[in-house]
């Protein structure tokens, strides 16, 4: 295989049955503030020639199966210092297992 169509980033918190879920990142859901939440910058993905680029905002998807404990958010180019940038992060807490 030489290429893909998609490229994808994840990440779980785990704590046995019964108890709070704990906090993701600082604690912070994503709000563009880098200082808030957990991220990555300078994100690139390779083409098939190996040319990195970055991903576009309508092309960036997120999933969260909690979104009143954890998030994540794509923000695209930010500017030099952190190009393009992921946030993720949350409370945690009453979340379910």
């Amino acid at each position: 295989m030489n290429s893909a169509n998609e490229v994808g980033w994840g990440g779980r918190t785990r704590t046995a049955i019964g108890t709070l879920s704990p906090e993701m990142g600082s604690g912070h859901l994503p709000d563009g503030n880098i200082s808030h939440s957990g991220y990555f910058s300078e994100m690139f993905i390779a083409d098939a020639k190996g040319k990195p680029y970055a991903p576009k905002l309508s092309e960036a998807h997120s999933f969260t199966d909690k979104p009143n404990c954890f998030g994540v958010k794509y923000f695209g180019f930010v500017g030099p210092k952190y190009g393009n940038l992921l946030q993720f992060g949350g409370p945690g807490g009453t979340c379910g297992n």
